[in-house]
């Protein structure tokens, strides 16, 4: 029953937005938009998402690398990519715990530890996206003092967003606070006493292998290669909206695709149906109206764009399950077990 409600949910919201981006479209236009682009330029759409994914799993091999040693980059790369395309076909970003259930089945390693590699991973993501977005209202409003008030605060947020990850870790009061808990439960009567106690215990031990995930702050010379290879996957993010602008000879200022990475971004957080269809589509409409570009342009950007972007992915997922005889129907298994495992 909860699962229908849920799945009624999403499809609400994604019809929502369907109807915001194609009300008052006109469709003929956007044909012609369309059948405008220079499709030669695909290859190199697609060797910006394979360096993109590329940058991906370099920045997870050296936030893993004392988790597990001998992973090889290859290996890396067809996991990030087929793991990508689950979440684009699965609810929450299913493909990020995946990942870590995959890998630490593969090498007994500590799952919980390796998603909170992944965690930290998407920490960096927010970070690099953060920084986007303020070069964005820097470029566009840079006279704005509004504008610069945005950009003071989102720099605070920034950095203490940053702060607060490496104390988190080096200052692990996981132990502390579960003792105090344990001598709060000492009062109750034995049955509840043990139940209480046993649960407090599990939190602890999920909470430290979680925070281990973060060991990377133990060797900072790591942290800079780990942003660098971070922000590799924005600045090819980025080229490859630009490759598309370009494929459409659409004439304007290159600073549009500073708002719509972190407007796609919020985009994917957003709740609906497979492929983020309807929430990405408006998020990069919303993004070009700020240069009053035409909506039937930004759809037909964002729908090429998407287009191959899901075809590349799941074409590589395809093979990459295939070789490993893994079914989907294990994978939503392996999520949901794993989903329990963090829940309980």
């Amino acid at each position: 029953m909860k699962n229908n409600i849920k799945r009624l949910f999403l499809i609400l919201i994604t019809f929502v937005f369907l109807y915001i981006v194609f009300k008052n479209l006109d469709v003929t236009e956007f044909l012609n938009v369309l059948k405008g682009f220079n499709f030669k330029l695909i290859p190199l759409l697609i060797l910006c998402v394979i360096c993109s994914m590329c940058s991906r799993a370099l920045t997870f091999k050296i936030l893993i690398s004392k988790t597990i040693k001998n992973i090889s980059l290859f290996e890396l790369l067809n996991l990030c990519i087929s793991c990508a395309s689950l979440n684009i076909v699965l609810p929450a970003r299913a493909g990020d715990i995946y990942r870590a259930f995959y890998l630490g089945k593969k090498y007994n390693a500590d799952k919980m530890k390796l998603f909170g590699s992944v965690m930290l991973e998407r920490i960096f993501d927010g970070l690099i996206i953060l920084s986007i977005l303020i070069l964005a209202i820097l470029t566009y409003q840079r006279n704005n003092p509004l504008a610069r008030k945005l950009c003071l605060i989102g720099a605070f947020v920034f950095f203490g967003s940053f702060l607060l990850a490496i104390l988190t870790f080096k200052h692990n009061k996981t132990d502390k606070i579960c003792q105090f808990l344990e001598t709060k439960v000492d009062i109750l009567p034995n049955n509840f006493h043990n139940f209480f106690k046993s649960l407090i215990n599990f939190i602890k031990n999920k909470c430290n292998s979680f925070l281990n995930g973060f060991e990377i702050f133990n060797n900072p010379k790591a942290i800079i290669p780990a942003i660098i290879a971070s922000a590799g996957i924005w600045f090819f993010e980025c080229l490859n909206y630009f490759i598309v602008i370009t494929g459409f000879n659409i004439d304007i200022n290159w600073s549009v695709i500073l708002f719509i990475i972190p407007f796609t971004a919020l985009a994917c957080m957003i709740p609906s149906t497979s492929i983020y269809i309807g929430p990405y589509q408006f998020a990069i409409i919303a993004a070009f109206a700020i240069y009053n570009v035409t909506k039937e342009s930004a759809l037909a950007i964002s729908l090429l764009q998407q287009a191959i972007t899901t075809i590349f992915c799941s074409f590589i997922a395809v093979i990459f399950f295939l070789r490993h005889n893994i079914h989907f129907k294990d994978i939503q298994n392996d999520i949901e077990t794993e989903n329990k495992n963090l829940q309980d």
